[in-house]
């Protein structure tokens, strides 16, 4: 239907051109003015479909990619300069300068902070650090795993744990890291990374998924910037 009426919309467009021809023709013999020519068919706007996103089933198969590993590891340097590293971070030393104040650590907001963000294996900073950048999000969620396993360890050496009850979960995880030998944090360490690591790739691939499923739209920069070329050729 919309190509027929397309057709028809051009069609039309054509017969108005040779009627205003000849219009001119005639006018032009007789020395009259000539009538503005009507506009031509490539003029003719064509309505533009709304944005719109990509399918569930072509979401799905788009955001299942391979991890060029070798490639993820090339841009570490420059993604421990972006948010997605700044900003875990720093939601990591801010839960252990406060959990490591006196009396805090027995405030249910603190232990919540520490279990959530510190213990392992810790999903959230993993998660976040895969979220927040487009390539190696594996990778973010690995180093995360690791630092927030040293965080919990900063907690547990610093912290005053003898004012928590000994029946609190918190305390018994946290006072049984300080007592583990070098294998057990090495095993450890191995853990929350590969767990991290998962982590992350979960989050890579629910970003991916996220962006086919919205619809493209332009940034408010290439709003601005088309803006301005608008201006410029209208001088």
């Amino acid at each position: 239907m919309a190509k027929q009426s397309h057709a028809e919309q051009r069609a039309e467009v054509r017969r108005r051109n040779r009627l205003a021809a000849k219009a001119r023709r005639e006018a032009g013999a007789a020395g009259t003015p000539l009538p503005a020519a009507a506009p031509s068919a490539a003029s003719v706007a064509t309505p533009t479909p709304p944005p719109s996103g990509t399918g569930l089933r072509a979401a799905l198969r788009g955001s299942f990619t391979s991890a060029p590993i070798r490639a993820d590891l090339k841009v570490l340097p420059s993604l421990l300069r972006t948010r997605a590293f700044f900003l875990p971070l720093a939601l990591t030393l801010v839960v252990i300068v406060v959990a490591i104040q006196p009396g805090l650590i027995t405030q249910w907001w603190v232990q919540l902070g520490v279990q959530s963000i510190l213990l392992p294996p810790a999903f959230v900073l993993a998660f976040l650090g895969g979220m927040l950048t487009r390539r190696g999000s594996w990778m973010m969620g690995a180093l995360f795993g690791i630092i927030s396993y040293l965080g919990s360890l900063a907690v547990a050496s610093l912290a005053d744990l003898t004012v928590l009850e000994a029946t609190n979960p918190i305390a018994k995880i946290l006072a049984g890291l300080t007592t583990q030998d070098g294998g057990s944090v090495f095993g450890d360490l191995y853990f929350v990374g590969i767990a991290g690591a998962l982590a992350g790739a979960f989050a890579g691939w629910y970003g991916r998924f996220l962006r086919a499923m919205t619809p493209a739209t332009a940034s408010s920069r290439e709003r601005r910037r088309t803006e301005a070329g608008k201006k410029r050729a209208a001088r």
